[in-house]
């Protein structure tokens, strides 16, 4: 059996527990209980959610999905983050955001927490990491800023460069998300976000390179 343990602190009891589209349970709220534990049986699933009705408000500390060792999957890719310490500059610097503070391994997304950048107010705002060599980068992940502001990032775009060669890996769609993740997919040794809105805010930028590069990408060479 898998088990998936809730540790869900909540304003309103009823949320739902699912695996993919599974429901594995109904959280009965109880003042001073944790954590709310559910058996989804022998299901297997991509994702797990909790989800509460419309307009309701939903607080989650901490969310555990606990599987078999029979039932892990074999062969998971390893990845590492090749931008944590290095070299980065930015278009301007506002209330003392500077660019090196979404490289600093901290994911502190709240401003007080001083690890968020922070742009002039303009246009035509970057951002960019000179990475140690040239690495094949499959994705990269955006920590966004939470107090304040979060909106601020729909519509940056994430680029991989070699040289003076930029190509386009993907958009940001604001949608609420605490964290953004950008598939790449290609090799370069820079990375840069860009973004025409007034201001650009990133609490953490990470390079997520593999531990060994896809066959499929080896062929190609």
């Amino acid at each position: 059996k898998q088990w998936y343990q809730r540790r869900v602190a909540i304003t309103a009891g009823g949320a739902m527990v699912y695996a993919d589209e599974h429901q594995c349970g109904q959280i009965q709220f109880q003042e001073g209980k944790q954590p709310y534990q559910f058996n989804c049986g022998n299901f297997s699933a991509g994702s797990v959610s909790v989800k509460l009705s419309s307009g309701q408000s939903l607080h989650v500390c901490e969310i555990e999905v606990l599987v078999l060792e029979e039932n892990m999957p074999k062969n998971i890719p390893v990845f590492s983050n090749v931008a944590q310490g290095r070299p980065a500059s930015q278009s301007s610097v506002g209330w003392g955001g500077v660019a090196s503070r979404a490289v600093d391994g901290n994911t502190n997304k709240q401003w007080p927490g001083q690890s968020c950048t922070h742009s002039s107010q303009a246009t035509g705002n970057w951002w960019t990491v000179q990475l140690d060599q040239e690495e094949y980068i499959q994705s990269i992940k955006i920590h966004n800023r939470l107090d304040c502001c979060s909106n601020r990032i729909n519509g940056a775009k994430v680029w991989v460069g070699i040289g003076s060669e930029w190509e386009l890996c993907g958009e940001v769609n604001y949608d609420g998300s605490p964290v953004f993740v950008i598939p790449c997919n290609k090799y370069g040794n820079d990375v840069k976000i860009t973004n025409d809105n007034s201001y650009l805010t990133l609490c953490e930028v990470e390079v997520m390179v593999p531990e060994e590069v896809p066959s499929e990408v080896i062929d190609e060479e």
